[in-house]
């Protein structure tokens, strides 16, 4: 089989697992929404699961297994597998040991903050969040890690199966609550705790099909191993390059929970002697979340499936130092993600009132929760090709063993971020926080390809801009027949039914969706040809 099948079939396995795991994951967020809705307490919960999530993609999927794929592949192009797995056991052992004292450190301050510091109700519900979530770190720092080994051995089907496990677990707390709680304050503590067991689930279901690939784990302290030295040397910059998107969406949470009013009426705060108000209302970091969660649909299922089926590639074509192929395949994975991404984008902006009138819009997640979660995936929409692409493209630096650069480019997209969040939430609300996040994502991805090619001496294909055009133009046909189709399906209190909502949502849909069909099969869009052959084709 060639790279280029190799490449599509691995696309296609990461894909539909993620796809699945994606629906799960709307499930999950529509039975919270309706029991929770968006206030403090679900403000609370979105914080304290971000933080561990945070350590999974800067130190688990994120950085190690940026930092450990090129070495592991070179391993086993140099050394062979023998000598491959020695080195995994090494790595394996100091991530143990250090997981476990940052598990045990995190674990102590969370508990001794709240009762050193006098801090307001809405951060005492964080820490105590924290406490039974931050565990989880322990483990699903593990599962990346396990799964960064299977994936660079081309088993890929497990580690994209591993996520629906957490989704599974989440949706069995939510709906256990009910019984072991009579408010939303308590209730939440249960989802908590479902959490924490999902990440020993995950754990366990890796351990079989690493034994299978010929792993057998053994405790080994050879930490003057030279390869390991190098591993976590590249990982201290990549911690921070690779994960910047996640990063500034920790920090608009943090934002939206600090710079939001309060329902006991705390409406202002004084600094240097004068009194701002509030430029949000409780719930905006609930609101980013739901947004959120919904724009990561098309980057989990298109965007993170490349960039993990990528990678191997680039690393082996880096570590052979075959830069005509490297070039071919990043010209190939631009392409995907832009033609992917962009009508993402486009689609989601059109449809994202009847989106969120059908999936979260019930009991606790009432009209105005909606009004503000549609206006802020506006914002976050717009970036959706860019999230998709800083994916890829930053893989593609890690593979050449450049962590230095993404890093730099990624501290100035923070500081702008920054800078844009405290701007712009002042005239757009929640909204600003989103449009600062799309913003930051779309220079750091123009930046950061721009010096790829001037480093590797490649070009961007012109295939590659002839596909985008024809995927513009073919959006933008898509849009015009999704806004003419909702314009002939207005709301009324009168029909706003289950059954109404669905036809508002699937009618634009499936209209839109033809417009495109029609537009880049007319256009002879060699991208579509080839994804609907993605679909169809049998492995």
């Amino acid at each position: 089989m060639s790279d280029t099948k190799k490449l599509i079939y691995s696309v296609r396995t990461i894909s539909g697992c993620t796809f699945l795991s994606r629906i799960l994951g709307l499930a999950r967020d529509i039975v919270c929404a309706s029991i929770f809705g968006t206030g403090i307490v679900w403000d609370a919960f979105t914080v304290a699961f971000k933080i561990p999530n945070l350590f999974r993609r800067l130190f688990g999927e994120g950085a190690l297994s940026a930092a450990f794929i090129p070495v592991f592949t070179e391993h086993i192009e140099k050394h062979g597998k023998t000598e491959a797995w020695k080195f995994v056991n090494i790595v394996a052992t100091l991530l143990i040991i250090i997981l476990g004292g940052i598990v045990l450190i995190g674990e102590g301050s969370f508990f001794a903050i709240p009762k050193l510091f006098n801090i307001h109700e809405k951060w005492q519900l964080i820490f105590k969040l924290l406490v039974i979530m931050f565990p989880y770190v322990f483990f699903i720092c593990l599962v990346a890690f396990m799964g960064a080994i299977l994936n660079t051995v081309r088993h890929f089907f497990i580690p994209a199966f591993a996520p629906m496990i957490l989704n599974i677990c989440w949706i069995f707390g939510a709906f256990l609550s009910f019984y072991t709680g009579n408010t939303i304050d308590k209730m939440i503590f249960t989802v908590a705790i479902a959490i924490f067991f999902s990440g020993m689930i995950q754990m366990c279901i890796h351990l079989p099909f690493l034994k299978q690939n010929g792993f057998r784990y053994r405790p080994s302290l050879q930490f003057s191993h030279p390869s390991l030295k190098l591993i976590f040397t590249r990982m201290a910059p990549i911690v921070f390059g690779l994960a910047i998107v996640q990063f500034n969406v920790l920090l608009d949470s943090i934002i939206a929970v600090g710079f939001a009013s309060t329902h006991e009426g705390q409406n202002s705060i004084s600094f240097a002697g004068i009194n701002l108000h509030f430029p949000m209302k409780a719930g905006a970091a609930s609101v980013l979340y739901y947004s959120d969660r919904l724009i990561q649909f098309p980057l989990g299922v298109f965007g993170v499936a490349m960039a993990t089926a990528v990678f191997p590639f680039f690393s082996t074509h880096a570590a052979r130092e075959d830069w005509e192929n490297f070039s071919l395949t990043f010209n190939k994975a631009l392409k995907f993600i832009l033609f992917i991404g962009v009508p993402a984008s486009i689609g989601i902006i059109i449809l994202r009132e009847p989106i969120v009138d059908l999936i979260y819009k019930r009991n606790q997640f009432d009209t105005e929760s909606a009004l503000r979660t549609s206006r802020v995936i506006l914002f976050y929409a717009i970036g959706i090709w860019a999230y998709c692409g800083l994916h890829v493209l930053i893989r593609a630096f890690y593979s050449l063993k450049d962590t230095v650069t993404p890093v730099k480019i990624g501290a100035l997209c923070v500081c702008l971020n920054l800078v844009l969040n405290v701007s712009l939430i002042w005239v757009l609300q929640e909204g600003g926080l989103a449009l600062s996040t799309a913003i930051s994502a779309i220079i750091q991805i123009i930046i950061l390809t721009i010096i790829l090619q001037k480093k590797l001496l490649i070009k961007i294909q012109k295939e590659v801009f002839v596909s985008l055009v024809k995927t513009i133009i073919a959006s933008f046909a898509m849009a015009f027949a999704g806004f003419l189709t909702l314009k002939l399906l207005p709301v009324s209190d009168d029909n706003n039914t289950l059954y109404f909502k669905g036809i508002r949502l699937f009618i634009p849909m499936f209209a839109s969706g033809a417009m495109f069909a029609g537009t880049s099969i007319l256009i002879k869009s060699e991208d579509f040809k080839n994804l609907v052959k993605l679909i169809l084709k049998k492995s």
